[in-house]
């Protein structure tokens, strides 16, 4: 079975873009420098039963009407379309060997990749790369462009951040972890300011941090950290949440989405230095009044009789309110 790789499913997307074929490149229907001295140096009759030639306005104008049959869903880079009009208008810089380096943000999203491979280092501009809802488990720091400013991993298969510490990205700004089995003391290590030093935003929500303390030791070393996002964890359900993270992270902005005020500075002043504070564990109890469905159970006389017993069992799960059914508009 093979490995759906970065670099497989990007070089389908640009294989879409038809950049060699009409209305795009350099063909016979493309009105290219020298094209018009040609045709004068070719008698009329030579001419009419050549190709017709298209001027380029025309051509991108195919390119760009909203009922154009070469319309191409390009949501994956903003660049595309704009690649795609430069194989018109100047098809001599569009070539092979530099397609990559046109484009500076990629969107591969759900699209079942599982191995980030060295292919991407072709992309030698790219400054954001969004790879949410993928199947990813390992992402390798070296096969990652250091021009490289914005990396989304939400929702991939990540265990842990080892591979991706592999090498330092210095112009890194933001950082997407959430919904990944992340919360390790390893992960922690790995999250300091000595891998990140340019970070000014982190998402860590709905992963699996338990104590406030550890973490916020290790976030307190990213000098740069403005953003910060931990919902969804366990320990935001400590009593002590948020008030531990603001005393302790001062060059703070906005947690979990919220804009952090004066007001809030002062409310949780000097919590961080409460040695004695005991973070109360969090419980919930879940009690079933009826349950339907389920065959009743023999009984001490019936049990006795010698006859095949089945047995059954169950799965129980419950589900809980997500964070846009919980309550709007509660600061901190």
């Amino acid at each position: 079975m093979s490995v759906h790789t970065l670099s497989s499913v990007l070089e389908k997307h640009l294989q879409t873009l038809c950049l060699r074929d009409f209305p795009c490149g350099r063909g016979s229907w493309s009105k290219t420098e020298g094209s018009e001295h040609e045709e004068r140096r070719r008698g009329q009759k030579d001419r009419a039963h050549g190709p017709d030639k298209v001027d380029q306005g025309a051509l991108v104008e195919l390119l760009t009407c909203p009922r154009s049959p070469w319309q191409h869903e390009c949501s994956w880079s903003p660049q595309a379309p704009a690649l795609r009009e430069l194989s018109v208008t100047s098809p001599k810089s569009v070539r092979g060997n530099t397609v990559s380096t046109y484009f500076t943000i990629l969107r591969i999203v759900d699209q079942d990749v599982e191995v980030i491979d060295d292919g991407l280092l072709k992309f030698s501009n790219l400054k954001e790369l969004f790879l949410s809802a993928n199947k990813i488990s390992q992402v390798h720091g070296g096969h990652l462009p250091c021009s490289l400013r914005v990396l989304e991993l939400h929702a991939n298969q990540l265990s842990n951040l080892k591979s991706l510490c592999h090498q330092h990205l210095a112009q890194l700004q933001h950082l997407g972890l959430g919904s990944n089995c992340l919360g390790s003391r390893d992960d922690l290590q790995n999250l300091t300011g000595t891998h990140w030093p340019g970070l000014v935003s982190l998402d860590l929500s709905w992963g699996d941090f338990q104590d406030q303390r550890p973490l916020v030791k290790a976030l307190a070393t990213l000098p740069c950290l403005r953003s910060l996002f931990l919902e969804g964890n366990p320990m935001t359900l400590a009593p002590s949440y948020p008030g531990l993270v603001i005393d302790s992270l001062q060059r703070l902005w906005y947690l979990d989405a919220v804009r952090l005020t004066p007001q809030d500075r002062h409310r949780f002043r000097g919590l961080v230095k409460m040695s004695e504070l005991m973070v109360i564990p969090a419980a919930a109890t879940v009690s079933v009044n009826r349950v339907r469905g389920i065959p009743k159970p023999p009984s001490e006389e019936e049990s006795v009789i010698e006859s095949p017993i089945v047995e059954y069992s169950y799965f129980v799960t419950y589900e809980f309110l997500a964070c846009g059914q919980a309550e709007k508009g509660q600061r901190y």
